[in-house]
């Protein structure tokens, strides 16, 4: 595994208003046979972990199995997602508009545009940028 900083840029979008959420993290990557794994902690104390395959990213955001997230994601596809905060289970849909990873010589780059529903309720629109040097 390789030592990484994690610049983030989420820009989230729910009823006509729009916030812009920027953070930096430490974390590490390791990329093998294709799939790249890459972990951080979220404000020091929340762990997050990916696994990005060709045309797949799942992410796994938490501290325990009752409080976390489990999201998927696959290009032009409604993938079932998961939210528990404390014990109580809320299932969410993710519709991926665009999902595109870059390599650079020293940095690395991974875009994610999705729209979130419970059932037929949008929750919002949300596009996330992140950058790995």
């Amino acid at each position: 595994m390789a030592a990484i900083t994690v610049n983030l840029t989420s820009k989230i979008t729910q009823d006509n208003e729009t916030e812009t959420f920027t953070k930096v993290a430490s974390g590490q990557l390791e990329e093998n046979n294709g799939v790249i794994r890459i972990s951080y902690k979220e404000e020091g104390t929340i762990p997050v972990k990916m696994l990005l395959k060709k045309d797949e990213l799942i992410i796994k955001r938490g501290v325990d199995n009752n409080n976390y997230s489990l999201m998927k994601f696959v290009p032009g596809e409604k993938v079932n997602c998961r939210y528990v905060v404390e014990g109580r289970q809320m299932d969410m849909t993710s519709v991926t508009n665009l999902l595109e990873y870059k390599e650079q010589a020293s940095s690395h780059q991974l875009r994610l545009e999705y729209d979130l529903f419970n059932g037929l309720y949008l929750i919002g629109n949300y596009a996330v940028t992140l950058i790995f040097t």
